[in-house]
């Protein structure tokens, strides 16, 4: 791993990770999932409209969640 590298482990849904896994290999190629999350992060980081639009995700998954 290199310097300034941060190894994490995160729950995700399996059927989520499967349909991600799947559009990552048929976009970009196999084995690009680290850079694909990485690229993720970072336009978190730099859009606020990414920050809108996942409220809005968070919000659909907890009323799911109060539902179960």
């Amino acid at each position: 791993m290199a310097s300034g590298m941060v190894k994490t482990t995160i729950d995700i849904d399996d059927e989520r990770w499967k349909r991600f896994s799947i559009k990552v290999i048929e976009d970009y190629g196999g084995r690009k999932k680290n850079d694909v999350i990485e690229g993720l992060l970072e336009v978190f980081l730099k859009d606020p409209r990414i920050a809108e639009g996942l409220d809005n995700w968070l919000k659909k998954e907890k009323a799911r969640e109060a539902k179960s």
